[in-house]
């Protein structure tokens, strides 16, 4: 019994040991206003949600309304990064939601199609430096998916993808 212990503790140990933690900030871009959409509250909710289940450390900061003004948004992204940094967090993750709503029926209600697309950059925190980029196109909307569970299933998406690109990061995520 003892050495059963002893072996799931010694487990756990490396698990952690080489297991990085990450801090998700989501940025809504091309939205008119300050309101924060309930679609970007549903992508970071997903996020986070898929990686505390894997027993994996996260955190995020508020969801950041860019206001096409690139030397506020980039104050806003840095003050994320100190925080992110302040908080032991090994990795920063933005996560750009980019909306296309001037067409929208109704643009605060969630729905998968006016969210055009998502662009990914994960930084090393102790190196100050990108460690990956990447792009995402949600499906087409349909009566099926252009509703709560399509935003849900788009972020898991992005959650697996980024779990790759953390794992060829040489992380454990």
């Amino acid at each position: 019994m003892k050495k059963a212990l002893f072996a799931f503790v010694f487990a756990i140990a490396i698990f952690s040991a080489s297991a990085k933690s990450f801090s998700l900030q989501v940025v809504q871009k091309n939205t008119p206003g300050d309101e924060v959409f309930d679609s970007s509250y549903v992508v970071e909710q997903a996020i986070l949600d898929y990686f505390f289940e894997q027993g994996m450390i996260v955190s995020n900061g508020a969801v950041l309304v860019s206001k096409d003004d690139a030397a506020n948004d980039k104050t806003d992204l840095r003050r994320s990064m100190i925080e992110a940094k302040i908080g032991s967090m090994d990795l920063f993750v933005k996560l750009e939601l980019d909306y296309s709503v001037l067409d929208s029926a109704n643009p605060t209600t969630v729905l998968l199609s006016d969210i055009r697309g998502a662009t990914m950059e994960i930084v090393s925190l102790s190196q100050n430096k990108v460690l990956a980029r990447g792009k995402f196109t949600p499906p087409a909307a349909t009566d099926l998916n252009n509703n709560r569970l399509g935003v849900e299933s788009f972020a898991k998406d992005i959650a697996m993808e980024m779990q790759a690109r953390f794992a060829g990061k040489g992380g454990s995520i």
